[in-house]
């Protein structure tokens, strides 16, 4: 292990005892706590007694809780009213079209084009399909309308008091939709979505919001509920802890900047891969990438299970914590630990950005590549954080190399070894950059870009091993052929 210059000034806060030695406080943290998914979830679900479990210590200490909903929905209003039988009344369900678009809408015109006009007696069959919520007798859910070929052209949603909430328009050879329109309560037009209209994938071109103030125009849906996360946490100085809930929503939070008030976090409920172990479920790639690259609060697990697989994917972890729906007493610790390592982990990091280590030297020999670096700073000698020299992923964030960081300031590593070729085929990069990676023996960490000597950069071997190297805003990394 790396002897480093950070004893004197990091061991009152690097030498806490373990996470099951620390005292059980007494109080929750005096936090807001946000609850982040996609749909409103039923009172029957797995995820709502989870919730409910988590949620009620919060509560009974009069913890500003709100489960926060960001997927579109012509019932909301309902389901929203339905949960909230389920839960204690301080506990606030808020979605961000009824409670954050809805009352900043203004109108684009009024919708008049009804597919069967104004009364559902009109509509003709031969065109025209009427899907009902469960029964004949039952509101009008859908109205579809089709060509003479019976190719889908437009859909008109209504919610269930019969009150028309969306309209989608398809190209009618591909089924593809191009708009979508969604309409308040009184027939207005307050929001556009255009898509592109390709057969397989079919991305967003842009959306119109038209607001009180005039139109706003984004490019993705990400970015209306990444605004509507992003006032939630500047709204006051309060400490704030946002959990995603589920998987689709890691991309809504975790690209967000994160506020030094806010904690981000992410709950697991089901298992991360698909029928085969080893491979990876797509909808964990985002929080997979969060963790290895060491930007996330707290991830919780629900089942010792899953807790265990991702370990076996990613090591262990600080802020790994098993919060089992049956065991809320493990709830109130947790979030303690959760803070305790963040402030730890702040501390490492003021300390780690005040360093500079520089590329000085580079030469190659039998496919092995070695590294002079320097360290600009004065060093103590301490045996709690070793110093590694690390090749990671640009895009996904894995890890590619990891070697020691020698007393002299040296490092080697086989550029042409089998295992390093396979992990950069497994995570199918181009580019790879270099940092400096902290470790501490509380497994905290901190990441640091590595900087060059520009003569380095100029003077350095056009090619080893059939890798190439070059710059990227003025760090050194390389491209694989």
């Amino acid at each position: 292990m790396f002897q480093n210059w950070m004893k004197k000034k990091v061991e009152h806060t690097l030498d806490q005892p373990e996470q099951h030695e620390t005292m059980t406080p007494v109080d929750i943290p005096d936090m807001d706590y946000y609850f982040i998914m996609g749909d409103v979830p039923t009172q029957d679900e797995s995820l709502t007694k989870s919730l409910k479990a988590r949620i009620k210590p919060l509560a009974d200490q009069h913890k500003r809780t709100a489960i926060l909903t960001l997927n579109y929905d012509a019932n909301m209003k309902e389901r929203i009213h339905s949960l909230e039988e389920a839960f204690l009344s301080q506990v606030d369900i808020l979605n961000v079209f009824e409670h954050y678009i809805l009352p900043e809408s203004g109108s684009k015109r009024r919708y008049s084009e009804f597919i069967a006009g104004e009364a559902s007696h009109q509509i003709n069959e031969s065109t025209i399909q009427v899907t009902r919520y469960e029964l004949p007798s039952s509101p009008v859910c859908y109205i579809d309308q089709y060509n003479e070929e019976q190719q889908l052209l437009k859909r008109e949603e209504y919610n269930w008091q019969g009150v028309l909430c969306r309209v989608q328009s398809f190209v009618p050879h591909t089924g593809a939709i191009y708009l979508e329109e969604l309409i308040k309560e009184d027939g207005s037009v307050y929001m556009e979505i255009i898509y592109h209209g390709d057969a397989k994938k079919n991305p967003v071109r842009h959306i119109n919001w038209y607001k009180k103030t005039g139109i706003q125009t984004f490019t993705k849906k990400t970015d209306i509920k990444q605004r509507w996360l992003s006032s939630i946490q500047t709204q006051n100085d309060r400490l704030k802890l946002m959990i995603t809930e589920d998987r689709d929503q890691d991309r809504h939070l975790f690209k967000i900047d994160q506020p030094e008030t806010t904690y981000y976090a992410a709950f697991v409920h089901d298992a991360h891969y698909e029928e085969d172990p080893h491979q990876l479920n797509s909808q964990y790639e985002g929080l997979f990438k969060q963790i290895r690259k060491q930007q996330v609060d707290a991830v919780f697990f629900g089942d010792t299970k899953h807790k265990v697989d991702v370990e076996k994917a990613l090591g262990e972890q600080a802020y790994f914590y098993l919060v089992p729906s049956d065991e809320m007493s493990l709830w109130n610790t947790t979030l303690h630990h959760m803070l305790e390592n963040r402030e730890r982990k702040d501390e490492l990091r003021r300390i780690v950005d005040r360093m500079k280590w520089v590329l000085r030297d580079l030469s190659a020999e039998h496919h092995v590549l070695h590294l002079q670096l320097e360290l600009k700073d004065e060093m103590s000698h301490a045996d709690h954080v070793q110093i590694d020299f690390a090749g990671y992923d640009r895009v996904n964030g894995a890890e590619i190399i990891s070697q020691t960081i020698d007393e002299n300031h040296q490092v080697s590593f086989p550029v042409g070894h089998f295992q390093t070729k396979k992990n950069i085929e497994t995570n199918q990069t181009k580019y790879v950059d270099f940092y400096i990676r902290f470790k501490t023996e509380e497994l905290q960490e901190v990441l640091q870009r590595l900087e060059v000597e520009e003569e380095l950069l100029t003077n350095k071997p056009s090619s080893i091993d059939g890798w190439s190297y070059q710059t990227k805003q003025g760090n050194y990394s390389w491209k694989v052929k």
